[in-house]
């Protein structure tokens, strides 16, 4: 039904390796990796996937400053392009599906210029994106992160109108748990306004930790993937507290903490996948 993976900034700057052999070792389907290609070896790259039994599901974009699809500064756009383009490259030759975009980087909270300034310039980067993630079989996944960490796109209802306005069918949008439990006031009826253009998701619990840590209901939440429809990766992405979240990327971290965490994680959500999918199956009255 779904396929369960984990995103690899989360687990710091331990190996590559190391991780996967984590995620087999739990029963993980797969991984998403982190999209910084100059520092990957492909060749590599797919040997272990495929001597660890797992897939790549997807590759997740690292936006930081000096990669603004959404910028005033043609430089800036023009290095986030190349940046995006040349993740859709690696997605492509591991045989990941999609690369995720934020269309204004984290930390960014205010526009350089204007709103609506940068919002056309987001679009007409991410349609050029579409256009050469087509080219490679690959799509690309828009993100909508919280209002403290960037400006532009923070709600799914953003994100819909982003990628409509993009218009290009390699261009999708991507819902993340975390982000939503700040943002959306019904997270149900955000998915059920953007569940046609649906392709991803990422799990974190309320604090942003695994799932089962916190408050999030998530038969409730596996109820609504479900009844929209949707039938793509689920990917955890719960890691320690920071003010910059790509600072997580830096950290080496504690092997049985996050073998546990990894463990509840996908045991928890697996859990609440099999009595949804139950209570699916229960005839009505």
């Amino acid at each position: 039904m779904f396929t369960y993976s984990a995103t690899q900034w989360i687990f710091g700057d331990e190996p590559l390796e190391r991780t996967l052999a984590r995620l087999a070792n739990e029963g993980y389907d797969g991984i998403e990796l982190t999209g910084e290609p100059d520092r990957l070896d492909v060749p590599n790259v797919k040997r272990l996937l495929g001597e660890y039994g797992l897939s790549c599901t997807s590759v997740c974009g690292i936006y930081t400053a000096e990669r603004d699809l959404s910028s005033s500064e043609g430089r800036k756009r023009e290095q986030g392009l190349a940046y995006v383009k040349a993740c859709i490259d690696l997605a492509s030759a591991v045989g990941a599906s999609h690369v995720i975009a934020v269309p204004s980087p984290v930390g960014k909270l205010a526009p350089e210029s204007t709103r609506e300034a940068e919002w056309s310039h987001a679009v007409v980067s991410l349609r050029e994106a579409g256009a050469y993630a087509s080219q490679r079989g690959v799509r690309v996944a828009v993100e909508a992160l919280n209002r403290y960490e960037t400006h532009l796109v923070n709600k799914l209802g953003d994100a819909v109108r982003l990628v409509e306005e993009v218009g290009h069918p390699h261009v999708k949008l991507m819902a993340d748990w975390f982000h939503m439990n700040m943002e959306e006031r019904s997270i149900r009826l955000s998915l059920l306004g953007a569940a046609k253009h649906l392709i991803h998701v990422h799990l974190a619990d309320n604090t942003r930790e695994a799932a089962g840590k916190g408050q999030n209901d998530w038969l409730a939440a596996m109820r609504t993937l479900l009844d929209i429809g949707y039938r793509g990766p689920l990917t955890m992405e719960f890691m320690p507290t920071a003010a910059n979240p790509y600072a997580v990327s830096q950290f080496r971290p504690d092997e049985a903490e996050v073998a546990a965490d990894a463990r509840l994680a996908l045991d928890t959500i697996r859990r609440a996948v099999q009595q949804a999918t139950a209570q699916a199956d229960q005839p009505a009255g």
